[in-house]
């Protein structure tokens, strides 16, 4: 409801929220200044090729998610980002660093590449793509940094708990990588209401709730599994829903600029923004 499919590659739906057609001319105007061009059409691309961007850095964790056996259902771009929705995570700690980390390299690569294609295009003549190409290399590149923040469940903080998982164990780890992506998520709530900043606050509280809504999901399964009962389990939220481990982990904002900071959100984003459109239209 709300979005529509724009392509399928390797067997996934690459799909876009509807809400997002609204915003990308407000983030192609934001880039357009920041690139000191009076025209807008050199803004929007550099828009279009950050969500492209966006849609590869989940494709690259979809892919290693197929191989360790995980099938990913679509891969949904909003407003603030994109989320890869997975039928489960794997929980051997190698095979989650490996799901996580893929991710992040896709954007380092990406980043790479527009650099150099850049600086190619720079050397011919052909400043004003040259200059696209360069801001969406320093996007990915803070794509990379701000994923790899231990901010549970963002890229960094799973590879955080598949670090921890063999020395405490996954509930445990679980629980640690939590309360420090909740400890996170505050701090980036604070820091956007200082900077005013919406979309830095929107990911400050889909990542507090995302990490306490997994921790609840891995002690439900962990309990399941040893058979074991107590108070604690009780149904879960509206929000959460059972074997749908999402991934988490925004994009990026240009330095000196408004913060374009976005997230690979719970399906609770999703049904947001489904109401949010309904609302606006």
């Amino acid at each position: 409801m709300g979005s529509f499919q724009i392509a399928r590659v390797f067997g996934i739906p690459i799909r876009v929220h509807l809400t997002l057609l609204v915003v990308l001319p407000l983030i192609g105007l934001d880039y357009a200044q920041a690139m000191g061009d009076r025209s807008f059409f050199w803004g929007f691309v550099t828009a279009v090729g950050l969500f492209a961007s966006v849609a590869l850095h989940e494709l690259g964790h979809s892919v290693v998610a197929i191989r360790k056996g995980c099938r990913p259902r679509e891969i949904l771009l909003l407003p603030i980002g994109g989320v890869a929705q997975m039928d489960r995570m794997p929980t051997r700690p190698a095979d989650e660093f490996q799901v996580a980390i893929a991710g992040p390299a896709v954007s380092l690569l990406l980043a790479l590449v527009g650099w150099g294609a850049a600086s190619l295009l720079a050397g011919l003549g052909m400043l004003r793509p040259a200059l696209a190409l360069s801001l969406l290399g320093a996007v990915n590149f803070m794509l990379v940094l701000f994923n790899l923040l231990p901010s549970f469940p963002m890229d960094g903080g799973r590879i955080f708990r598949a670090w921890l998982t063999p020395r405490t164990g996954r509930l445990m780890a679980t629980q640690i990588a939590a309360k420090v992506g909740r400890f996170m998520a505050i701090v980036f709530g604070v820091v956007g209401l200082l900077k005013i900043n919406i979309f830095l606050i929107l990911i400050a509280i889909f990542i507090y709730q995302a990490a306490g809504a997994e921790y609840r999901m891995v002690r439900i399964q962990e309990a399941s599994r040893g058979g074991s009962s107590g108070p604690w389990m009780r149904p879960q939220e509206p929000w959460t829903y059972a074997g749908d481990e999402i991934k988490v982990g925004p994009p990026p904002f240009r330095s000196g600029g408004t913060s374009h900071l976005f997230v690979k959100p719970l399906r609770a984003q999703h049904d947001l923004f489904d109401e949010l459109f309904e609302k606006w239209r």
